[in-house]
């Protein structure tokens, strides 16, 4: 079965996105895993809340035990934690999170054992066939990834929400086939391009090239080479 991939405007919001996304397909009250749930995005995970009767979060990141927002903390991978899960959800989330994944067929074997059937694995990262994702890629395979960081972002941003990148995971194609494999039935894709989400990544003097970049292709409609995949493996 093809992958049912959309194209979204520039103008629209990645978490708007997310959770229009989620309340088309599991409306009312669910049961929620925040795999990565360790970290914060905006006004994100509060507004996960509203939606959870119940919301487990998992991270290796022991902060994922102080979220004032879960009924539930793990510190691991969600593979140890699905070992042993009795309880199932109607909802996985991995914001930006499969980009970090060091074994990505175990990791959604794991993430598929613990949703319920028809449940949704949600997902939010970034494209590895976009500049930002090759870049990040190839400067981690060469082992520049945290002096090139250091380049470009301020050294307390970095210490607070910086974890080491795989990108095994990280193209339409390899989401599919890798999901499959896991045991899900299908997988749908939603690609945006916005200069703003890279810019800060560049010198004043050169943010001509994410602009100009993002006027491109979305110009021609290229969503396979937009920065960032919102993607929803079903159970």
């Amino acid at each position: 079965m093809p992958v049912d991939i959309a194209t979204l405007p520039p103008s629209r919001d990645q978490f708007v996105e997310l959770l229009s996304w989620l309340d088309a397909t599991h409306p009312g009250q669910i049961d929620v895993l925040d795999v990565g749930g360790g970290g914060e995005f905006y006004d994100f995970p509060t507004r996960i809340r509203e939606r959870a009767r119940r919301l487990v979060g998992v991270d290796p990141d022991p902060r994922v035990m102080n979220r004032p927002w879960f009924d539930e903390g793990y510190t691991g991978l969600v593979e140890d934690y699905a070992r042993n899960a009795a309880e199932r959800f109607d909802v996985a989330l991995c914001v930006y999170v499969v980009e970090h994944v060091e074994t990505p067929g175990p990791f959604l074997e794991a993430i598929r054992s613990v949703l319920r059937p028809g449940g949704s694995c949600f997902g939010v990262t970034p494209n590895l066939w976009h500049y930002f994702g090759l870049t990040s890629a190839l400067s981690a395979r060469v082992g520049i990834e945290d002096w090139l960081l250091h380049k470009v972002r301020p050294d307390e941003l970095i210490e607070a929400y910086h974890s080491p990148v795989r990108y095994r995971l990280n193209t339409i194609r390899r989401l599919d086939t890798t999901a499959r494999d896991a045991g899900f039935d299908r997988i749908e894709v939603r690609t945006l391009e916005q200069a703003g989400m890279f810019e800060t990544y560049f010198a004043p003097r050169l943010r001509w090239w994410p602009r100009g970049y993002s006027r491109a292709i979305n110009r021609l409609g290229r969503g396979p080479f937009y920065g960032t995949l919102i993607f929803r493996l079903v159970a």
